[in-house]
């Protein structure tokens, strides 16, 4: 058996490590035959994994491997013209399902039609690609009787060898797999390969070839988290959480251990192997690395934890490794199915729903898993349909659980997560044990911030740790500035609008200076402790996070400290916040001296009684009514062009123009990772306003942005520029 499928490794070598990662995924995901309705699926995956390949027992594809030439045709097609062998063994149904699994292995239904032998007038090159098969033939057919070894080996028993086919009986995949397929598509005669079991085909067939390919030969299982906790003593929500079985809510006071909580829940929806994948959804960057952080060290195995946002590799760069390699098999295994943990945005599960790239295999990751969605009440109300509309399709369609957990969520929204979710266990404390959490006395001023930075300098000078929160980026900079006059220097400012490197380095101290100023960027999951805040005015669930940053774990002593809310803040908070929810906020907090946990829901759902504002009410509604059109065209083996996803982000990277000569320094010397560290993000309108200033220039397809940028203070744009994040 000499045939390659690759220049070090023999085409059954190959093959049978596939069939490894077959075992490992079929073990830890038992239930898909279930799921989708198809009882014999697995021996559906292992014949399409066993002639995958076959296309390169080609002449052509031989030679080309061995003298590194090109072989200018896709070997899948080829390979896919054995399924006539399959007749004898398998109905005509099932028998396209395979070659379809087959044929679209490297490439979906649209990169395929170039190929297409009969609309594209290929035909020619088919026939021609396929007589590079008869010198082979026979040695393609002997491996045939391999099958039921490896079947034993690696399914659990025996497989019947496919009938011995001639050279003349092998079929065209187009003429009888494709385009059967498209007309059912056109035609809205949609089968079960259109669904979930072609979903699941393709994304495992995906995911044992891929890891195949990069040497892992099993999916990592996780591990039980309970015993690494070690806890001698639950609260009243972690003892609660640890009992319950399916989907969840946890509304629960910041620091009272709702993570831990979490982790329980997982632990207890769990099955025996550990194979239930985890997904671990924050709001925030800053949040998600430190979450990474935390649950890589309680596992003590980095290699069980995956990390997914924008700017990861960034991230797994300075963290774990210096080495670009490393770093690129790092975020490669984490997107494919392999470790059992993973933390990510919700926006790199709801790409899946939108037909991304490589959807099927994402979505395949996500059967029967546990997900966690924490800080729930951060998104806007475009972001939260389209998260309880993904969640929906994962639990109806995915058998996923989910558990949604936030110290401030309007009973409104709480209601509709649980109607639409149908979610029946809801996780709280008695009113008697949320007032054991206590730790803030409200104070409402009138007056803007800049006119009190004197008072709160005394609080400084007091010895007092200081955290000020500014609704806008210049607003913050310009109280930062006034403070840094005045010699404060164990002090930060921290926004959106710093470059990576930056702003990892203010992260690194923030629990160790006196004065802290920010934006919302200190909102969420930020685990930060200070003495007290200064904060202008905000809705109340906002307001309640900032609060969440002072006096972090006072309930534990019975100490209470001083939170400040102004009532007065800048002209640009109308564009950030519905300005009659905050002065709602105010009227209510006017009223408060001591901020009780057990008063808090009730003052939310005063304020939010209503629900959404018109607005947001409508986009809702509008993002809801289409949601629906976007899975209708999740069709498996045919990537959407996502165009409609991408749009869903609001922001352009950009490097300050002061670092133009060290960023392209870093990318000629190939240090992309350092190089990615002079970038920051602005927003789409603050692209479009500097680039009709003839401020912003693209240099070797890097946009550059000449605007005044400082280490401490970030990008230093206009007031009206400045105000988002």
């Amino acid at each position: 058996m000499v045939l390659l499928a690759k220049p070090d490794e023999y085409l059954m070598q190959h093959t049978e490590n596939t069939l490894k990662v077959f075992s490992s995924i079929k073990n830890a995901y038992f239930e898909v035959p279930e799921i989708c309705s198809v009882p014999n699926f697995w021996e559906h995956l292992f014949y399409s994994l066993f002639f995958h390949d076959f296309g390169k027992g080609a002449s052509g594809f031989q030679n080309a491997l061995k003298d590194g030439n090109y072989w200018n045709y896709r070997h899948e097609i080829l390979s896919a013209s054995f399924i006539s062998s399959l007749d004898d063994i398998f109905s005509e149904e099932d028998i396209k399902s395979i070659g379809m699994c087959i044929i679209t292995h490297h490439k979906d239904l649209n990169d395929l039609s170039r190929y297409d032998t009969y609309k594209n007038v290929n035909l020619e090159s088919y026939i021609e690609k396929l007589d590079e098969l008869k010198p082979n033939f026979d040695e393609l057919i002997e491996y045939m009787e391999l099958i039921p070894s490896l079947s034993k080996k690696y399914l659990g028993y025996e497989l019947k060898i496919p009938k011995k086919i001639t050279f003349n009986e092998l079929i065209n995949p187009f003429d009888n797999v494709i385009y059967d397929y498209e007309d059912d598509i056109d035609d809205g005669n949609y089968s079960r390969l259109q669904g979930i079991y072609g979903i699941f085909l393709k994304g495992f067939m995906n995911a044992c070839d891929h890891l195949a390919s990069g040497g892992q030969y099993e999916v990592l299982n996780g591990v039980s988290i309970a015993n690494l906790l070690n806890f001698t003593n639950l609260r009243t929500t972690q003892e609660i959480s640890s009992k319950t079985k399916g989907s969840a809510f946890l509304i629960a006071p910041t620091g009272s251990g709702k993570t831990e909580a979490s982790l329980l829940w997982a632990e207890n929806n769990q099955n025996d192997i550990y194979s239930k994948r985890l997904f671990y959804m924050l709001p925030y960057t800053a949040s998600i690395n430190a979450m990474y952080e935390r649950l890589s060290q309680l596992l003590e195995n980095e290699n069980l934890v995956g990390l997914i946002h924008g700017k990861s590799s960034y991230f797994i760069y300075k963290l774990l490794t210096n080495d670009i390699g490393d770093v690129k098999k790092i975020k490669n295994l984490t997107k494919k199915i392999y470790r059992p943990y993973k933390i990510l945005t919700p926006f790199q599960i709801i790409k899946y729903l939108f037909g991304v790239k490589g959807f099927e295999m994402g979505l395949s990751e996500l059967t029967n898993s546990l997900i966690i969605i924490d800080e729930v009440h951060a998104y806007d109300s475009r972001t939260t349909c389209l998260l309880l509309e993904s969640c929906k399709f994962l639990k109806e369609n995915l058998n996923a659980d989910i558990f949604i957990m936030s110290a401030t969520l309007p009973t409104f929204l709480k209601n509709l997560f649980e109607e639409e979710l149908s979610i029946n266990n809801m996780i709280q404390l008695s009113n008697n044990e949320l007032d054991t959490f206590t730790r803030h006395k409200v104070n409402v001023i009138e007056n803007h911030i800049e006119n009190y930075c004197d008072v709160i300098l005394n609080d400084i000078n007091d010895g007092k740790k200081v955290l000020i929160v500014c609704n806008t980026v210049d607003k913050s900079q310009k109280i930062f500035k006034w403070f840094r006059e005045k010699n404060i220097e164990n002090s930060a400012l921290l926004h959106g609008k710093f470059i990576l490197k930056d702003r990892e380095e203010i992260e690194r101290k923030l629990n160790d200076l006196d004065l802290l100023i920010g934006t919302q960027a200190i909102e969420v999951s930020l685990d930060i402790d200070y003495d007290v805040v200064y904060t202008e005015p905000a809705p109340f669930d906002a307001l309640i996070q900032r609060f969440g940053r002072v006096n972090r774990r006072g309930w534990s002593e019975n100490i209470v400290k001083p939170v400040n809310i102004f009532t007065y803040g800048s002209d640009n908070d109308k564009f950030i916040y519905n300005q009659e929810i905050v002065k709602k906020t105010l009227d209510k907090l006017k009223d408060v001296d001591l901020l009780k946990e057990s008063i808090i829901q009730g003052i939310l759902d005063d304020i939010y009684g209503d629900g959404f504002s018109d607005k947001d009410q409508e986009t809702f509604d509008e993002v809801k009514d289409s949601f629906e059109s976007v899975t209708t065209n999740l069709i498996p083996f045919k990537n959407s062009s996502n165009l409609s996803f991408y749009k869903l982000f609001n922001s352009i990277e950009v490097v300050p123009f002061k670092y133009c000569e060290e960023y392209f320094e870093k990318v000629d010397n190939k240090e992309f990772f350092e190089a990615m560290g002079y970038c920051l993000n602005i927003t789409v309108g603050q692209f479009h306003k500097q680039n009709s200033l003839n401020n912003i220039e693209k240099i070797r397809d890097t946009f550059f942005i000449s605007v005044p940028y400082d280490s401490s203070l970030g990008l230093l744009l206009s007031d009206e520029e400045s105000t988002l994040l």
